[in-house]
Parts: structure tokens; C-alpha cells; sequence
């Protein structure tokens, strides 16, 4: 047999009653909040530029000169020219992913012996943006960047193309690169929009 326990209804006095004092305790928030200058942007005339760690549209980076050690080793097995997307086709983008569907990547053996990635395509429908795919990338190939506008009216316009990949991994490491890798633009921008920190 299950035991209901009734707790009693607090009995007001007059004033409570009258005043509706438990009433106005519970606004007192509101009231505090109620002309304060808000931090709401007035999206889309105003657009906030989000952080570099920013876990928006990915893009692939290109072979410039600027690739890990272990895109040395990786390499030498692969077709990779200049100023091309240095994706090797190792998969462990495909194998981190939560959702592994999303990925198409298809890659040929040459007759040199060395193997080139002609397809990498990614379905954003089904993506998280998690970014796990872009830590297990070995080469640093895969990156998030800063765009977060990739609404659109058919699926198809969706799906992510190497080519398009790479035309912003260049633009963002153009813009960005160079950039402290922190939430924050800097404090005075983080000050602007959430206020002073005090820890306590």
C-alpha cells in the first residue's frame, strides 16, 4: 500500500493576503532584470563573430607547407598535390562519428602505387556537430570553422563537396589561423556581452 503524505497549505496573514506579498517576492527577478540592457542580438542585422574553437560548417585544410609530422608519413602513399585537400582517406573520421552514414569517401589506387581521394562528401543533415570526427582526423585535415548558416530549402544543398570544403578551410585559416585558440575574441568582447565574471 503506497503512503500519501499531504503537506499543509501555509496559512497567510492579512498582510499577505492583502498585498499579495509572495506574489511580488516571486517577481522580484523580473523586476531586477526589467531594465537592464539586454544581450539579445538582433539577428540577422546584427551577426556576432563566434569564437574560433566554434564548432560550425567543417571544411578540410590544404596542403601548404604547414602539415603535421604525420602527414610526412602519410604521404608518401598518397597523390596529393599542392594547394589540394590533404584528406588521406585513413576513415577514422568515418569510424568517431556517431552517426558514420554521413560520411562518402572513395578513394583509387593510381598506377604508381600511391592512392588519391576522389570523393569526400558529407551529409550535414545528420550530423551532430559533435567534433569527434575532427579530433580523430591524424593529418588535421577536417576542421569546424565559424559559419553557422547553413539553412537551405533543398537536401541536397546539404551535402558538403570536397572542393566546397576546401575553399573554406582556406578562407577560414586565412582569416583565423593566426588567431588565439580561446572561447573568447578577447575579454573586452566577452565583457560587452555577458558583463563582469566575479568568482566567488
Amino acid at each position: 500500500m503506497i503512503k500519501v503524505k499531504f503537506l499543509e497549505r501555509p496559512n497567510l496573514n492579512l498582510w499577505e493576503k492583502v498585498f499579495f506579498l509572495d506574489f511580488i517576492n516571486g517577481l522580484k527577478v523580473t523586476f531586477k532584470n526589467l531594465l537592464r540592457k539586454t544581450i539579445t542580438t538582433k539577428y540577422p542585422y546584427e551577426k556576432l563573430t563566434p569564437p574560433k574553437r566554434f564548432r560550425g560548417v567543417h571544411a578540410h585544410r590544404v596542403k601548404d607547407g604547414q602539415e603535421p609530422p604525420s602527414f610526412a608519413v602519410l604521404g608518401k602513399f598518397m597523390e596529393i598535390n599542392y594547394d589540394e585537400s590533404r584528406c588521406v582517406a585513413c576513415y577514422m573520421c568515418q569510424q568517431a562519428c556517431p552517426m558514420p552514414t554521413l560520411f562518402k569517401i572513395e578513394a583509387v589506387q593510381l598506377p604508381n602505387g600511391k592512392k588519391r581521394v576522389t570523393k569526400f562528401e558529407m551529409n550535414l543533415l545528420n550530423c551532430l556537430y559533435c567534433g569527434l570526427c575532427v579530433d580523430a582526423c591524424p593529418v588535421d585535415c577536417l576542421i569546424m570553422t565559424d559559419i553557422y548558416e547553413s539553412a537551405n530549402y533543398h537536401r541536397k544543398n546539404c551535402v558538403i563537396h570536397m572542393e566546397d570544403m576546401s575553399d573554406r578551410g582556406r578562407d577560414f585559416d586565412r582569416r583565423r589561423k593566426q588567431e588565439k585558440d580561446r572561447i573568447w575574441i578577447d575579454d573586452q568582447e566577452r565583457t560587452k556581452l555577458w558583463g563582469q565574471i566575479r568568482w566567488t
